[in-house]
């Protein structure tokens, strides 16, 4: 089974070499390594044909170049479109793997045969709270399994780690929304609505690297624009879908996710004018009324009153959500603190 492993190249001349010898040094050996030069203005692309230079295995690899930088959604999308492997896995220019990454993962395919496996992974670099894989070892059998556990952060957002079949990718036109950051929000959403088996590796196949300067630091203000253009992606894939306007766990996802974008808009930005229009854009985003939603789904006492706004007035709607997501925030953190403390004692 050929594993292609896409590689975005931007601005990482202090961790191309240990990424691409990393993934050079794998037991699994029939890969086809892709790497997407996106107009990189260091010195990445010298570091990697010096390595290639002297490998061995320099024969699997593939150099693309954009004409101009385009992102990291184009240069994956580009490495899809290239990709001849039955399976596909995106991996992070500064990140890396373990020798046995990628052979866990198609091990896992093989044996269960599933549209994508998801690995562990361990974090390097600066400290920073990240989602954790909260699944063992594991087969999910169906979509429902799949929506679920994503819909209670089971198994992370981030489009790295994961195997992916490529028949499946190209008929679920499962391709990353170009022109925006924070794409994997809305990539891995499309691929828990769409894929109907998948199982989980609880083992270290993957390395996370967290820079000090990294978008998942503090957000700029085209960042938490990007949020507010990911709920209207969001709203328009499900519109075009309508079967998933009859899925509880799609509904809890939508609106959770609006809850979690807006904290940050509160907590990032004091820009009153912003987060008033951003609130009026989830607001007027949204394909079924609370109380059917309560009827249809049943979806928990906290959505149901979170969801309250929708059935004020807009100005009135907006201080009542803003102050709801506020104290939702607030209890987090008192409750993460708690924990901690009663951990000392």
């Amino acid at each position: 089974m050929k594993v292609s492993i896409i590689i975005p190249v931007y601005n990482v001349s202090k961790y191309i070499e240990r990424c691409l010898k990393s993934v050079l040094g794998q037991t699994w050996k029939d890969l086809e390594i892709i790497l997407v030069d996106d107009c990189t203005p260091d010195d990445s692309m010298d570091i990697v044909r010096g390595i290639l230079e002297t490998s061995s295995r320099s024969d699997i690899v593939t150099i693309l170049k954009h004409e101009k930088n385009r992102g990291l959604s184009a240069a994956r999308n580009t490495g899809i479109r290239q990709a001849t492997g039955n399976y596909l896995y995106f991996l992070d220019s500064d990140d890396y793997l373990p020798a046995n990454g990628i052979e866990l993962l198609a091990d896992a395919a093989i044996q269960y045969d599933v549209d994508f496996v998801i690995g562990n992974y361990e974090i390097t670099g600066s400290p920073r709270w990240t989602p954790p894989l909260l699944l063992d070892t594991c087969l999910l059998v169906n979509n429902k399994e799949i929506l679920s556990a994503y819909s209670k952060d089971k198994w992370y957002v981030m489009a790295w780690n994961k195997l992916i079949r490529k028949s499946f990718v190209d008929d679920s036109s499962l391709f990353f929304q170009e022109g925006i950051i924070h794409e994997d929000d809305l990539w891995s959403f499309m691929l828990a609505c769409k894929a109907q088996k998948a199982c989980c590796v609880d083992q270290t196949t993957y390395y996370y690297t967290i820079q000090s300067d990294s978008i998942m630091g503090k957000p700029s203000m085209y960042a938490l624009e990007c949020r507010v253009k990911i709920i209207g992606c969001l709203y328009d894939y499900i519109d075009l879908h309508p079967n998933l306007k009859e899925v509880s766990d799609v509904y809890v996802l939508f609106e959770t996710l609006k809850a979690k974008y807006f904290d940050r808009i509160l907590y990032f930005s004091k820009d009153k004018e912003f987060q008033y229009a951003a609130y009026v854009s989830f607001r007027t985003q949204t394909y079924i009324s609370p109380i059917k939603a309560l009827l249809a789904f049943n979806p928990g006492i906290k959505l149901c009153l979170r969801n309250v706004h929708k059935l004020l007035p807009e100005k009135l709607g907006f201080e009542y959500f803003k102050a709801f997501v506020y104290m939702s925030y607030k209890l987090l953190i008192a409750s993460i603190k708690l924990r901690q403390w009663s951990g000392r004692q």
